[in-house]
């Protein structure tokens, strides 16, 4: 299916340089972080973190460059066609940065094309795996040499529509790439005779495949790249593999899913469920013929990505080892925390009780300690609630805490989190009663209740 693989020298364009720094309190949306803005010296305060994928190859920052660019020398040499290239991942992990930087690959190639799709957004609103189509139309039909052909698969795929029962929805596809009146018009002639269309449909795939090698310069692909399907319902998630299978025969394209395999496999397991027994994995191979699974980012990266952002932590070992602890390796969810606890910061700034002997530094850490157990220890967090003083007892010696806190006491975990155990080997000095109302009193004002992250 995909050839014997020649290398092709990588090369960049003449005609591109870095980017210029962004201004300040500007947006960079190819590194996916505002810019930082102006505070007084000595502030903690940090730039918020943003969740938008990594647009540039230059603005890598997770060491995808070197996969991104040989999945694609894979791909430029396939010499069957499509070729359907699934990129795994579970949420967060990385894969529409990967994606993305997989179609600014692309600028080195002028010969190839890129069209970007959310299933999600039409999800509930259309049928998907019309709009997929309806998408695809709509991007063939703005060449000259391929317009006429696409007009005329516009007009099938309305039929298809219609025999589907999607009706005068499809037309928000493409926000009106397909009109109310022609599905209107296409309700009218379905009514006399089926026939002509039937025999349309069954020239669908050669005509797509023709009207692909219409739109495209010799020698170039159409990359479709299909985000967060993972985000769909079942049914639109099954519906849209099906199409990349059903509709596009031979046509020079090169379809890259981004999705959570794990998720995926059980969704397809779900959508045929009943009495019959599918096997999600086996369903997937015969529609992904290049799978590839998103390396996990070192944690190294990552804090090399974030530590700018929470200020005089980030040469603080500890709570570092506290992030990890708490999230992983993942992003998405590291800088969710970051961004909650940059802004807790800014509230707890604010309180005017006294601090006692504590340091800013270890009020963070408390802070952050916290944000992290109502995360991933949620009723131990929700007993705090209730009893302030909990915190101070549990890292108690045994003999001292109360019986309400055994089931808690057998959690190693937890009591490493609360600061059971130090970098210096020793117990951090837990905070009292009143300052962890304080700390509750933060969470509650900076962030709401903990869903799932």
């Amino acid at each position: 299916m995909l050839g014997h693989l020649l290398p092709r020298p990588f090369r960049r364009s003449a005609g591109r340089s870095a980017d210029a720094a962004p201004l300040r309190r500007r947006y960079d949306s190819a590194s996916g972080y505002f810019a930082k803005s102006s505070t007084p010296e000595g502030s903690t305060l940090a730039a918020l973190l943003t969740d938008n994928p990594i647009l540039r190859l230059d603005h890598d920052r997770f060491g995808f460059r070197t996969y991104v660019e040989q999945l694609h020398e894979i791909v430029a040499n396939a010499d069957t066609l499509p070729v359907t290239v699934g990129v795994f991942g579970p949420w967060g992990s990385g894969k529409s940065s990967f994606m993305r930087m997989w179609q600014d690959q692309l600028a080195f190639a002028p010969e190839n094309r890129a069209l970007w799709f959310n299933p999600w957004k039409y999800d509930q609103k259309v049928e998907v795996w019309a709009a997929l189509l309806q998408s695809l139309l709509a991007e063939l039909a703005t060449e000259e040499t391929a317009a006429r052909k696409a007009t005329r698969l516009a007009s099938a795929a309305t039929w298809l529509a219609l025999r589907l029962g999607v009706g005068a929805s499809v037309s928000l596809a493409t926000g009106g790439a397909i009109s109310a009146a022609d599905v209107a018009a296409g309700a009218q002639q379905l009514a006399a005779t089926n026939a002509d269309y039937y025999r349309e449909l069954n020239r669908f795939e050669i005509d797509f495949a023709e009207a692909v090698a219409a739109y495209l310069p010799p020698e170039g692909r159409l990359f479709v790249f299909v985000d967060d399907l993972d985000r769909c319902t079942p049914a639109a998630a099954v519906n849209v593999l099906e199409a990349l299978k059903l509709f596009t025969g031979d046509a020079r394209c090169v379809f890259v899913l981004g999705m959570d395999y794990d998720l995926l496999v059980q969704v397809v397991a779900g959508r045929f469920g009943g009495d019959v027994t599918v096997d999600g994995a086996a369903y997937l191979e015969k529609i992904v013929q290049l799978p590839f699974f998103l390396p996990e980012i070192s944690f190294a990266e990552i804090r090399r990505s974030v530590a700018e952002h929470v200020a005089d932590l980030a040469d603080h070992d500890p709570f570092w080892t506290l992030v990890r602890t708490g999230f992983g390796n993942n992003p998405r969810r590291i800088k969710r925390f970051v961004n909650v606890l940059t802004l807790a910061t800014s509230v707890l700034a604010r309180d005017a009780s006294p601090a006692g002997a504590r340091t800013d530094l270890a009020r963070r850490m408390q802070l952050a300690r916290l944000l992290v157990v109502r995360s991933q220890h949620r009723p131990f967090f929700q007993h705090l609630l209730r009893n302030p003083g909990a915190w101070q007892a549990l890292l108690e010696p045994q003999s001292r805490r109360g019986t309400d806190l055994q089931a808690f006491a057998a959690d190693g975990e937890l009591l490493r989190l609360l600061g059971a155990e130090t970098a210096s080997g020793g117990p951090a000095l837990p905070p009292t009663a009143g300052e962890v109302s304080r700390l509750l009193t933060t969470v509650r004002l900076a962030a709401p209740p903990a869903t799932g992250s």
